[in-house]
């Protein structure tokens, strides 16, 4: 059995491999061969905010992987293990450090919805929040578009100046920080939100015509980052897991037009694709355990 610390995930995975394999991964969920174990989540009062312990699972039979995720986030720190077994006979694979791996499927599904729901010729970024996700989502979003410039926009403006940084010294893009939300999205062809709002911030009008939207920081039921009426004129509206955005997805429940929303399966196998001339495309994951899963086949290099 082999333990993958944090430092052999970052060795082991780039970005543009956990994009691929989380790609083929949903091949393999379009043709019934995975599925993910819904997620089940708890929260506790933790001074002013809040914390929550996570757990999820996926099934691959096409990749021989069956893997189980929990982590506990706080506002003070959070920490991840992912057990990975072998599907066909059980056997134990190994135990490994999530928090790498967890950035890096999050920010992995961004990039895979934001290659086929975005303008082709997309080259800035709207970033709205600093924390520790931020920074691997841009990286995702430049793995797939051709960026020139990444605006930050946060609400402490010290921690926006800190990723701008990290994005210039460390991805090599040019980045700008954002008095406002609106001087952040005026006309960006990509925003992304990850942040721990906890009420709506972003409104239709903030997002420019044809404008891709990926809302990942709003994962527990009681938060929301954007106005669930900007969904009205959105489409496709397209979600990693149906069942997990179900339960936990305040803006979509609000919204509560579920015949409107779609899966990355079925945007990564070409059941829906992104029209000719949208006014904007929204994607909002919730985290599944085939994200997970792909991040899995990658370590044991399974990812077939």
């Amino acid at each position: 059995m082999r333990f993958w610390t944090e430092d052999d995930v970052r060795a082991q995975v780039t970005m543009a491999q956990a994009i691929g394999s989380v790609e083929r991964i949903l091949t393999h969920e379009a043709t019934g061969a995975a599925w993910n174990l819904d997620k089940t989540m708890a929260t506790w009062p933790v001074g002013d905010a809040r914390g929550s312990a996570h757990a999820l699972g996926a099934v691959d039979r096409d990749a021989d992987l069956a893997v189980f995720k929990t982590w506990v986030n706080t506002p003070s720190g959070a920490s991840a293990l992912m057990t990975l077994f072998a599907a066909s006979d059980g056997a134990t694979l190994g135990v490994a450090e999530a928090g790498t791996a967890g950035a890096l499927r999050t920010a992995a599904v961004s990039g895979v919805a934001t290659r086929r729901l975005s303008d082709p010729d997309a080259d800035e970024l709207a970033v709205l929040g600093a924390g520790r996700q931020a920074l691997r989502q841009v990286e995702a979003v430049a793995a797939v578009r051709p960026l020139r410039l990444v605006r930050v926009w946060n609400r402490t403006r010290d921690r926006a100046e800190s990723l701008a940084g990290q994005v210039r010294d460390e991805l090599g893009l040019e980045a700008r920080v954002a008095a406002t939300v609106e001087d952040a999205t005026r006309d960006a062809p990509v925003v992304t939100l990850v942040t721990r709002a906890a009420e709506p911030f972003l409104r239709g009008e903030h997002l420019a015509v044809g404008a891709h939207l990926n809302a990942v920081g709003a994962i527990l039921p009681s938060h929301a980052e954007f106005e669930p009426a900007l969904l009205d004129d959105a489409a496709p509206v397209v979600v990693d897991s149906e069942e997990n955005a179900r339960r936990a997805s305040r803006e979509l429940r609000e919204h509560d037009r579920w015949d409107a929303v779609h899966t990355l399966a079925e945007l990564v196998t070409d059941k829906v694709t992104r029209p000719a001339e949208p006014r904007c495309t929204v994607f909002k994951p919730m985290g599944m355990g085939l994200s997970d899963l792909a991040v899995a086949a990658l370590l044991v290099g399974g990812a077939a």
